[in-house]
């Protein structure tokens, strides 16, 4: 595409989403690439994956909740996606750990590779798989765990359980912290949010939920709890 093309596309994405590139999904809705207002990022279905307000909305929780890691202890990613966590952790606040990223969606890897350079990102490890079956098998601990898995607007209902969450916290570290992406759009979503918040409660200490309005009518919620 030549310069000409690229300009009006560009201008033409504060008027309206731009599609890039479309991939074919197994798992969800398919995903897009998309320029809009001028930035690249990853849609599926009814919502933003990746690199748009999801970005914003993890950018806004790390200022409020900045991680607190000491050198080398890792960061676990369960729904890496096009890698928006991972971008943020290493390039914008400079976090040097190492990172697994757990995407089962390979489309979605496929898309954050060849539009957004998450292969480059340094120390970081992508693992193709689902995140139940990664952490069945998985003897690692981390100082931190992020889950933002979805397909569209809804988790699926296996990762908002109580054993799922038992399982996270046999993955942690001592202290360590899980984050977790809770969307809420709607009454529904609103009563599984306190259903989560109070399983929270019983599995880690100094819970919190942390609302981040990027998007006033479905804000996110992130829970967060540490594993002591």
């Amino acid at each position: 595409m030549n310069f000409i093309e690229n300009t009006f596309r560009y201008l033409s994405s504060f008027g309206g989403e731009q599609l890039i590139c479309h991939y074919p999904s197994k798992v969800g809705p398919d995903i897009e690439v998309c320029q809009v207002n001028g930035r690249y990022q990853i849609n599926a279905g009814n919502v933003n994956y990746s690199f748009g307000p999801l970005h914003d909305a993890f950018r806004r929780y790390f200022n409020i909740d900045p991680p607190l890691l000491k050198p080398d202890q890792p960061v676990l990613i369960l729904g890496f996606g096009g890698g928006s966590i991972a971008t943020i952790l290493r390039e914008e606040r400079g976090i040097p750990n190492p990172i697994v990223g757990v995407e089962f969606d390979e489309m979605m890897i496929r898309a954050g590779k060849e539009h957004f350079g998450i292969g480059k990102l340094s120390d970081v490890t992508l693992v193709h798989q689902d995140a139940i079956e990664f952490l069945s098998q998985c003897d690692d601990k981390f100082a931190l765990i992020i889950t933002d898995i979805y397909i569209d607007e809804v988790v699926p209902p296996q990762f908002e359980q109580k054993e799922f969450l038992e399982r996270i916290g046999q993955c942690l570290l001592p202290g360590g912290k899980f984050v977790f992406n809770k969307l809420v759009g709607d009454f529904k979503a609103d009563e599984e949010r306190h259903r989560l918040e109070a399983l929270f409660n019983e599995v880690f200490t100094d819970t919190m939920t942390y609302r981040i309005p990027v998007n006033k009518k479905m804000p996110n919620y992130m829970l967060t709890g540490i594993f002591s």
